[in-house]
């Protein structure tokens, strides 16, 4: 079966075309998942701080720009990933309003601003890894969330999450999970 091609699902860019990555070393996010995603975020997006962790080529955040947040973080490690990520940023016009960290997760976390305060932090890494524990631990020293943030993490329906998770002084809980084929979402508040 023919892969669809990656694009904005709604908002300012809806139905921009994005570029993807060759091959089977980036899965990025459904468009299903995508709209799922941004239709539970609607009430909070705009003016949002999200945070890609994992951002691939960048759908996510990109997604996120375009229903309204005002600025987004993406944290990515791989060279060749990292020029379709720019690309895709290009495209649509909004490099003012990112920030492009290149370092591997979990010690990537370091790099971010020390005043950052996230309104949401978005963790998808590859799914059968340990990235996302990896990362949250790294986290947990760090106080990088809004006091009314959220953590979505994506992962394999398969893969088991905590009940909930600390970042800074900030004991989040698992409030919803929703499940999309063999992917689920899971958001902490």
């Amino acid at each position: 079966m023919k892969s669809q091609p990656l694009r904005i699902g709604g908002g300012a860019f809806n139905g921009r075309r994005l570029q993807s990555v060759p091959g089977s070393q980036v899965r990025p996010t459904s468009g299903r998942v995508r709209q799922a995603l941004f239709n539970m975020l609607r009430p909070v997006i705009r003016d949002a701080i999200f945070v890609d962790l994992f951002a691939g080529t960048g759908s996510v955040g990109l997604e996120a720009l375009s229903h309204g947040a005002r600025q987004v973080y993406f944290v990515e490690q791989d060279r060749r990933v990292m020029a379709t990520l720019r690309r895709n940023i290009e495209q649509c016009g909004v490099g003012h309003r990112v920030s492009i960290i290149s370092a591997p997760l979990p010690q990537a976390v370091q790099r971010l601003p020390a005043t950052l305060k996230a309104d949401i932090l978005f963790l998808d890494p590859p799914y059968g890894s340990q990235l996302a524990e990896q990362t949250l631990s790294a986290l947990e020293p760090l106080s990088l969330l809004a006091p009314h943030g959220l953590v979505i993490w994506q992962h394999a329906v398969r893969h088991q999450v905590p009940r909930a998770i600390v970042i800074g002084d900030r004991l989040c809980r698992e409030e919803e999970s929703r499940r999309y084929g063999d992917t689920r979402l899971s958001i902490f508040a």
